[in-house]
């Protein structure tokens, strides 16, 4: 069979199709299609994390439409000799995006924006602190991986104009908190293994 969509492969995923189209879809997926199996591995590594974490909560929407944009183009450049710059994409825009009727918000505040880059998501809240700033929070994940050796002790740094505005460092489960960001936008850098990623423009207004 060809491909499933993406919404009836969170479904099958989820439990909640009908006896036919499960078995359709887990036919197609024992023939060992590639790439339904990389959506499949990366949509449950974000549930199993989600579960585990309840500081952030996406509700069944959230997580189908980033699915849908998860093969997204990256930019790539060499900066040293070893390392490589990637530019993230945004996936998923909590602004952008108008929840779907009947579902609630999952408690989230604010501003949420989801981005991509080589396997690592990058999951960034913004909530006003008060009419001229901003708090940033958010999670470094890395594609399946279950624990979060490659995302803890990650060095972060804000920046507007080519200077820093602020830095951090992860913690152990991968997040980061940069709170009272004056409104604007600016450049997100973080350093994991030999790459650099940079979120450009990232818009600090909730």
């Amino acid at each position: 069979m060809t491909c499933p969509g993406f919404e009836q492969l969170v479904d099958y995923l989820d439990g909640r199709l009908e006896q036919e189209a499960f078995e359709s879809v887990a036919g197609h997926l024992e023939h060992g299609c590639r790439r339904c199996d990389e959506y499949r591995v990366w949509y449950q590594q974000v549930k199993l994390i989600g579960c585990g974490d309840d500081s952030i909560e996406p509700p069944p929407w959230v997580l189908k439409r980033a699915l849908r944009l998860f093969n997204v183009p990256k930019a790539k450049r060499s900066i040293g000799p070893q390392l490589v710059e990637v530019v993230a994409s945004l996936v998923f825009d909590s602004l952008r995006r108008p929840a779907v009727a009947g579902v609630r918000s999952g408690g989230l505040e604010g501003r949420q924006l989801l981005y991509r880059a080589a396997d690592y998501s990058i999951d960034v809240q913004v909530a006003g602190s008060d009419q001229m700033r901003a708090d940033l929070t958010g999670q470094i994940l890395r594609e399946g991986e279950l624990m979060f050796e490659s995302v803890s002790a990650l060095q972060l740094e804000l920046m507007r104009d080519g200077g820093t505005i602020r830095s951090t460092v992860t913690n152990d489960r991968g997040e980061f908190t940069m709170p009272s960001i004056e409104f604007g936008a600016y450049d997100l850098r973080v350093d994991v293994s030999e790459t650099s990623i940079t979120i450009v423009g990232l818009p600090v207004v909730d």
